[in-house]
Order: structure tokens, then C-alpha cells, then sequence
């Protein structure tokens, strides 16, 4: 049995019994743990009012040797994304990013990078910023610091500049071919030449910069439609589908 505390993130929480939640957090330094928070659910608990998605917490938790569910000992809120749930696109997203992270990452994963990239992201969600692309630039940026950002380079046969024109990037071979080169019969995702050039500068966006970035709906669509297709192929994972607003 091991005690740990560390900054993190509600992802989510259920109900285990009459009294007792088991959430999910994503903590800045351990990553993702799930706790037993007993007695949350009581009407006298201070636990469960820190227990809402997306809050900002610091908790303290135990751990047995080997075991992928500990019992939390302590939570306290640092902070809470107000905005978030006062404006439905903001919290539609919010849940998507959240899931995200709870899909791609298994118990006891993650690294701090992972951690901020999140808090960056809903901090420019509940700053304002426009939730479609700030989506877009969450899922792109992840990619990357998954180790599995995509070289939007075009395959040795071409010759083009990346983003003169629309392309298909083919996910099994990790490169964009043009109308003119060879598809293999494999996957591939349809590219039109701004969303080629939006996906290269989201892939190393710098986090000051997310909240200033913008991107048609028609964009984020196959920025997300690509970034979901990689994380399907490289981890085998099916992430929660985001749509614009309308769709």
C-alpha cells in the first residue's frame, strides 16, 4: 500500500454505491487513477462537491501494490471552470477532451505534459475561446505529444509544397499524396490544402498561442477526422465523435 498526492483533473465520476463514487482523475505527476471516493455521495460529504468533470483539484489517495483502483483519502478544489458550463458548445468539447484523455490513456499513464496540455486546453475553453478549433488544436497537439504526430510531407514521387492543393494523407505509410500520385488501397483521409496547412502548424502550436488560433468548421472536420483516424491505427482506440455545432 503506497499514499500519494498530486495536483489533477476530474475526468469523471460514478456511482458505486448508496454512499460512494469511483472517480477518475488525471493527476499532473502520476497521470490517469481511478479512487474509490467513499461516502462522497453523502449528503454531509465535503469529497463529492470536488468531484464534478473538469474541476481542478488536490487529492490525496492510497494505492495497493499491483492494483488499478485505490481509495481516496482527501480532495480539495483549487479551481472550477465556470464558463464551461455556461455555454453548451464550451461543454460539449469539454466532455469530448475529457474523454479523450480518459479513452487514450490506461490507468497509471500520462506524464505532465499530458496533464498541462488538458489544463491548457480548458483554460481557453473557459476563457472564451472558440471551441471548435481550440478541439482541433487539442486533438492535433496530442498527437504530437503522443509520438504520433503526422508528417504532413508528401511521398518521395512528388514534388509539391504541402498545402498547395488538396491531398489524402495515407495513415498506413504516414505521408500526403496528391491527385496525381498513387494511393495505396489502404486507409487514407481526404485533405483539402488549408486544412494541410492547419494541421502542420497545430501539430507544434505553442500552448500561449492556442487561444488565438481560429479554423473554418469545414477544417476542424478533417483535422479531426485525420487525428482520429491515427489514434484508431497507432493505438487501436475509437475516440468520441466531435461535431460542429448544427452538424
Amino acid at each position: 500500500m503506497s499514499i500519494h498526492a498530486d495536483e489533477a483533473i476530474v475526468l469523471s465520476a460514478m456511482s458505486y454505491s448508496n454512499t460512494s463514487l469511483i472517480a477518475t482523475f488525471f493527476a499532473r505527476k502520476e497521470g490517469k487513477i481511478r479512487v474509490v471516493a467513499r461516502g462522497a455521495r453523502s449528503p454531509k460529504s465535503k469529497i463529492g462537491v470536488g468531484l464534478e468533470p473538469a474541476t481542478r483539484v488536490q487529492a490525496e489517495w492510497s494505492m495497493p501494490t499491483g492494483k488499478d483502483l485505490g481509495t481516496l483519502r482527501y480532495c480539495e478544489t483549487i479551481s472550477v471552470f465556470h464558463h464551461l458550463w455556461s455555454d453548451m458548445e464550451a461543454m460539449r468539447l469539454t466532455g469530448i477532451i475529457l474523454k479523450t484523455m480518459d479513452r487514450v490513456f490506461g490507468v497509471h499513464e500520462g506524464q505532465e505534459e499530458h496533464y498541462e496540455w488538458m489544463a491548457v486546453a480548458l483554460e481557453a475553453l473557459d476563457s472564451g475561446a472558440e471551441p471548435g478549433s481550440i478541439g482541433a488544436l487539442f486533438m492535433a497537439g496530442l498527437l504530437k505529444k503522443l509520438g504520433i504526430a503526422p508528417e504532413m510531407s508528401y511521398c518521395g514521387s512528388c514534388t509539391k509544397k504541402p498545402g498547395e492543393e488538396r491531398a489524402a494523407f495515407d495513415i498506413e505509410s504516414g505521408e500526403l499524396r496528391c491527385s496525381r500520385c498513387e494511393l495505396p488501397a489502404g486507409q487514407s483521409v481526404r485533405l483539402r490544402a488549408g486544412s494541410v496547412l492547419a494541421m502542420i502548424e497545430a501539430v507544434e502550436v505553442a500552448p500561449e498561442k492556442i487561444r488565438s488560433l481560429r479554423f473554418h468548421p469545414s477544417i476542424q472536420d478533417e483535422m479531426i477526422q485525420l487525428v482520429r483516424s491515427l489514434i484508431s491505427f497507432h493505438l487501436g482506440i475509437s475516440l468520441p465523435v466531435q461535431k460542429n455545432r448544427g452538424q
